[in-house]
C-alpha cells in the first residue's frame, strides 16, 4: 500500500514542478494583457461564429479550439483565458508525465524535461497554443492506452484524453490518435492486442474529431500548395543536421525560433549525450521491453520521428509532395516536425525510469543532479519569454471602436494592406498574425499566403483571397472584385508597410477613422450568403456526442470505484 501523502505523489510533484517552470518559461507573458505573437492572437472577446463553429465553408484551421476560447471568454476577460491556458498547459503536462515515475525526484526529472525543450520552446515561439495543450494530454494519453493494452480496463480514462486532445484542434488529435494506436497494438507482452482496443481508439478519435474532418471535407479548398512539402520540412536548428536536430526535440522550420545556444557544437554535443545515455540506459533494460507503456512509447516515439525527419530523408520530399496534392488532408503532413512531440515523450518515459533507478539504487547524487538540470543548462534563453522578447499589451481604444462598428453588420470585410503578418507599434513590433479575423464575427477576407525567407511564399486556401492577391499583382479593379466576393467593409492599417499594390484604390472617404484605422463602405452588395445545407453543423454534433460519452463514461467509472 502507498503510504506516501498524497500531495506528495509524482503526480503531484510533476504538476508543481511544470507550474514553477511555467512561470519562468512564459515570465513576461503572465503579465496583465494581451501576449501577441506569429499565431498566438488571443482577442478581448472571441465572437462565437460561423468560423469558430467551423461551419462557414472555410479550411477548418482552429476548430474546435477557437470555440471553446471563444466559450470561455463569455465569462472571463481574453487575456486571463489566455494566460490560464498557456500555463495551465505547463501544469497539466507536468503532472501527466509525473504519472510516469515512481520516484518523487524522478517526477522532478520527468516533468523538467517535458516543460523545458526545444520542442515547447520552438511551438511556443511561433504560438502554437493549441499544439501545447495536445502535447500537455500526451502522457494521459499514453497512461491510459498501456493500461488498456495490459489489463483491459480504462476505458473511461483513454475516452476522455483521446476527446479532450480532439478539443485542442486537428493536430493535437491526430498524435494523440497515433500514440493511443500505437500502444494498444504494439505487440509483446503476455496478453496479446485485442481489435476491440483499436475500434474503441478508431472510435472516439472519429467521433470526437469530426468538428474539423468533416467540415474540412466539406470545405472549398481541400488540396494544400505543393510548396509547403519542403517549405515546412523540419530544418537543422543544430550542428548535427534535420535528424541530429529532432533527436534532440527540435528542428522546426521557422528560424525565428531557434535558440542560439542550441547552434554551438559544445552545447549540442552535451544535449545529444544526454539523450544517447538516457536511451542506451533504458533500452538494455529486459523490464524497458516487458512494460507496455515503454514498449508503447518506444514504438510511437521512433514512428514520430520517422514522420517528422520525413522531408529529410532520401525520397522524402517526394513523397510528401505527392501526399499533400493528392490525398484530402495530407497537407496535415507539411509542418511533419509536430510529430516530434511522440519522440520528446519517449525521452520524458526514459528520464523517469532512468532517474528512478538512481534513486532507488542510491548512488551519487550528482548524477540525479545532472539528470535533472540538464534540459535548463542546454538550453537557457528558453527563460523568461524566449530571453525578454515577449511582453504583454492592451488592444489599443481604436481596434475595440472599429471592432464594435463593424461588428453589427453581416457583410464581409477585407482587411489591407495586403500582407499575413503584421508589425505594431504599441506591440513593441513583434510579429503577429493579422488579427482580424478573430476580431470580427462576420466573414473576412485576407491575405492567408505565408511568406518564409528567400522569398518563398506558400499559397493560402481561400480562394476568395487568392483571387485578390491576383487581382492585385494585375492591377485589375480589386474593388469590383470585392464586391462580387459580397465584401462591404474595408478596414485599411495605416500603419503598416503598404508596398505598390498591396492596397487597391478605393473610392470616397472613410466613413470612420480611428487612430491608424481607416474603414471604406463599398455599399450594400448583391452577393448572397452560400447555403451550407441541413447537415453543416454534423461535424461540431459529433465531438459534442464524444464529449458527452466521456462525460458520461468517465462518471460511471468514478462510481464504480467508490
Amino acid at each position: 500500500m502507498d503510504r506516501t501523502p498524497s500531495r506528495f505523489r509524482p503526480m503531484s510533484v510533476g504538476g508543481c514542478v511544470g507550474l514553477v517552470l511555467g512561470v519562468l518559461v512564459l515570465g513576461p507573458a503572465l503579465v496583465p494583457g494581451y501576449t501577441l505573437h506569429y499565431d498566438l492572437v488571443f482577442v478581448p472577446d472571441l465572437p462565437v461564429s460561423a468560423r469558430t463553429l467551423g461551419v462557414d465553408g472555410t479550411v477548418p484551421r482552429a476548430v474546435p479550439n477557437d470555440l471553446l476560447v471563444a466559450l470561455a471568454s463569455l465569462a472571463l476577460p481574453g487575456w486571463v483565458v489566455q494566460k490560464v491556458i498557456l500555463l495551465g498547459g505547463f501544469v497539466l503536462g507536468g503532472a501527466g508525465v509525473g504519472r510516469l515515475a515512481a520516484t518523487r525526484v524522478g517526477a522532478v526529472a520527468a516533468a523538467t524535461w517535458w516543460s523545458w525543450n526545444p520542442w515547447v520552446g520552438e511551438r511556443l515561439g511561433i504560438g502554437h497554443w493549441g499544439y501545447l495543450v495536445g502535447f500537455a494530454l500526451l502522457p494521459w494519453v499514453l497512461v491510459a492506452a498501456a493500461r488498456l493494452r495490459s489489463s483491459g480496463k480504462g476505458v473511461a480514462a483513454l475516452v476522455v484524453t483521446l476527446t479532450a486532445s480532439a478539443l485542442a484542434g486537428s493536430t493535437p488529435g491526430i498524435i494523440a490518435t497515433i500514440l493511443a494506436a500505437v500502444v494498444v497494438l504494439v505487440p509483446g507482452g503476455s496478453v496479446p492486442p485485442h481489435p476491440r482496443h483499436l475500434a474503441i481508439v478508431a472510435g472516439t478519435a472519429l467521433l470526437a474529431n469530426a468538428s474539423w474532418w468533416y467540415p474540412f471535407l466539406r470545405s472549398a479548398s481541400h488540396a494544400a500548395d505543393p510548396a509547403g512539402a519542403s517549405a515546412f520540412a523540419a530544418t537543422a536548428d543544430t550542428p548535427f543536421g534535420a535528424l541530429g536536430s529532432l533527436l534532440l526535440g527540435g528542428g522546426l522550420w521557422h528560424e525565428g525560433t531557434w535558440f542560439v545556444e542550441r547552434t554551438t557544437w559544445p552545447v549540442a554535443a552535451g544535449a545529444l549525450l544526454a539523450v544517447l545515455a538516457l536511451l542506451l540506459l533504458c533500452v538494455r533494460r529486459r523490464h524497458w521491453w516487458v512494460d507496455p507503456l515503454s514498449r508503447g512509447a518506444t514504438m510511437a516515439g521512433v514512428l514520430g520521428l520517422v514522420l517528422a525527419a520525413l522531408g529529410a530523408l532520401p525520397g522524402g520530399p517526394v513523397l510528401l509532395e505527392a501526399v499533400v496534392t493528392t490525398v484530402p488532408g495530407g497537407g496535415i503532413l507539411r509542418d511533419a516536425q509536430k510529430f516530434a512531440a511522440l519522440w520528446v515523450l519517449l525521452l520524458a518515459v526514459a528520464t523517469a525510469r532512468v532517474v528512478d533507478r538512481v534513486r532507488l539504487d542510491r548512488l551519487p547524487v550528482v548524477l540525479l543532479t545532472v539528470a535533472v538540470v540538464w534540459p535548463v543548462a542546454t538550453l537557457p534563453t528558453l527563460a523568461w519569454g524566449h530571453w525578454g522578447a515577449w511582453g504583454s499589451v492592451g488592444w489599443p481604444n481604436e481596434v475595440e471602436l472599429v471592432t464594435d462598428r463593424l461588428s453589427t453588420s453581416a457583410d464581409a470585410v477585407a482587411v489591407f494592406p495586403w500582407s499575413t503578418y503584421r508589425r505594431y507599434d504599441w506591440n513593441d513590433d513583434r510579429v503577429v498574425l493579422d488579427p482580424w479575423n478573430r476580431l470580427l464575427p462576420q466573414r473576412v477576407v485576407s491575405d492567408d499566403r505565408l511568406a518564409l525567407r528567400g522569398e518563398r511564399t506558400v499559397a493560402g486556401e481561400d480562394p476568395a483571397a487568392a483571387a485578390v492577391t491576383t487581382s492585385l499583382a494585375d492591377g485589375t479593379d480589386t474593388v469590383e472584385l470585392l464586391r462580387q466576393e459580397g465584401v462591404r467593409w474595408v478596414v485599411v492599417q495605416t500603419d503598416q508597410p503598404a508596398p505598390p499594390r498591396s492596397v487597391p484604390d478605393l473610392p470616397g472617404e472613410p466613413v470612420l477613422v480611428a487612430g491608424d484605422l481607416e474603414v471604406h463602405d463599398l455599399g450594400a452588395t448583391d452577393a448572397t450568403a452560400t447555403s451550407r445545407g441541413p447537415l453543416v453543423g454534423a461535424g461540431l454534433a459529433g465531438t459534442l456526442v464524444a464529449v458527452l460519452v466521456a462525460v458520461a463514461l468517465l462518471a460511471r467509472s468514478r462510481r464504480d470505484e467508490t
